[in-house]
């Protein structure tokens, strides 16, 4: 936790904001750098309008006082006048020494978290992260169907401590973080943690429980998973987000949450202190990056949410038409070119050499893809980088899940091509990773 916007930011905003009007000329970068460091400190936008608005108001009021009383003032401060560059470098001196404060302040506060997280041994000694106010977690509603369980209620659970993982499966971000949750359910089950995974779909084709059930023996997930299709259960925990994780103590109550991917230490060591675990035990930090601001985001290509597309015509709703790829394509946009029909939430191939393109960068590429032959044979579909000939790959289509296009060394930009060798291929959504 960093400092406390009561304590420190306020005042310290405006003491070093005000000494501004002395030094500013000589002293302009310290002075700076010192507020900098206390806003990257807050960790929140709030919390750092409010260090900077006394900030600002500690620099301009000393200077708006400088020009009322311009040389009447100056020459009232014979002291000043005389001793100015002495004054100056005094307080050039305070503010670096203040810089240095804050700049060893805040290594402190990193070292003595990353000696509860980055030691391959640790102690879970307190919550981490913990929200400020706990609430009852709502109950389950709404499930439609249970696997690798008899059905289940908090009510019944009290006394566990209780893990909420929604996700779907064709969600790559949900995807990269079931090796921990597996792992959690694997280490702490016989201390007491139940994981309920939520399972509420993106696409029509995750409420089918058989793809539900292909997913969890992809994945090795063994502990209970509650098909949530109607989004009941997500409604009622107000849920925005996949993945997403409530942890919930042995009274109820909702005492963390996380979204997203990361923080799977703190998430942990949590989950440890709930089951009063105090032995020592195997957590690592994780400071891996799975984003970067350059990387094309998420791209639905159903005509309810599609963005970018780019193609010479304009995008016809459940109807076949043919499509070409224009002569330029932006980055982060895609094109189609032969015969398709774009439907809400998929887009569906009439014929063979249909094709996708897409001008990406990141470094991992990713499209949710489907069969949608009655008779299910395979379609095979051909990934090609362009001028990259040896970037080329086979993948056979037999199901509905996510599918990797492409893994490259490094994050880059390229155009890639999806082609089938028939109708019937169904693409829904791209998602990238670095």
């Amino acid at each position: 936790k960093v400092s406390s916007i009561g304590k420190d930011g306020f005042f310290s905003g405006v003491v070093i904001g005000g000494l501004i009007g002395l030094i500013w000329t000589p002293c302009a970068g310290p002075i700076l750098a010192a507020v900098l460091v206390q806003v990257i400190r807050q960790e929140t936008n709030l919390q750092s309008l409010i260090i900077i608005i006394p900030f600002a108001l500690g620099a301009s009021i000393p200077m708006f006082i400088i020009a009322l009383t311009g040389r009447t003032m100056i020459k009232k401060m014979s002291f000043f006048t005389k001793h100015a560059e002495s004054i100056r470098k005094v307080f050039g001196i305070l503010i670096i020494l203040s810089v240095a404060y804050i700049a060893f302040d805040a290594k402190a506060q990193s070292l003595l978290s990353n000696s509860v997280t980055d030691k391959p041994n640790i102690q879970a000694l307190s919550l981490q992260n913990a929200l400020e106010k706990s609430y009852q977690a709502p109950e389950l509603s709404g499930i439609t169907s249970w696997l690798n369980t008899e059905p289940l209620t908090l009510s019944q659970l009290k006394g566990k401590v209780v893990l909420i993982d929604f996700w779907t499966y064709s969600c790559i971000n949900c995807v990269r973080t079931l090796p921990h949750v597996t792992a959690w359910d694997k280490k702490y089950r016989d201390k007491g943690l139940v994981i309920i995974g939520v399972h509420a779909p993106e696409f029509a084709f995750e409420k089918e429980i058989n793809n539900v059930k292909a997913a969890l023996v992809a994945h090795g997930i063994q502990y209970p998973v509650a098909l949530d299709n109607e989004f009941d259960t997500w409604t009622a925990y107000n849920n925005r987000f996949w993945p997403a994780h409530y942890l919930i103590d042995q009274k109820g109550q909702v005492v963390y949450t996380h979204f997203g991917e990361g923080n799977y230490d703190i998430t942990e060591n949590n989950i440890r202190f709930l089951l009063g675990l105090d032995q020592q035990s195997n957590i690592k930090s994780d400071k891996q990056s799975f984003t970067t601001k350059a990387q094309t985001p998420e791209t639905y290509l159903g005509y309810s949410r599609v963005e970018n597309f780019s193609g010479a015509e304009t995008v016809q709703k459940e109807t076949v038409q043919d499509y070409n790829v224009p002569s330029t394509l932006p980055i982060d946009h895609w094109a189609l070119s032969g015969r398709w029909k774009i439907d809400a939430e998929k887009i569906v191939a009439q014929e063979k050499g249909a094709a996708i393109k897409i001008n990406f960068n990141a470094k991992s590429v990713y499209l949710v893809l489907g069969n949608a032959n009655a008779d299910k044979k395979p379609i095979s579909v051909t990934v090609t980088q362009q001028g990259k000939p040896n970037n080329t790959k086979q993948i056979e289509i037999t199901s509905h899940t996510l599918y990797t296009l492409m893994q490259l060394d490094k994050v880059e930009n390229g155009i890639l091509q999806i082609t089938t060798d028939q109708a019937g291929l169904e693409a829904y959504a791209f998602t990238f990773g670095s």
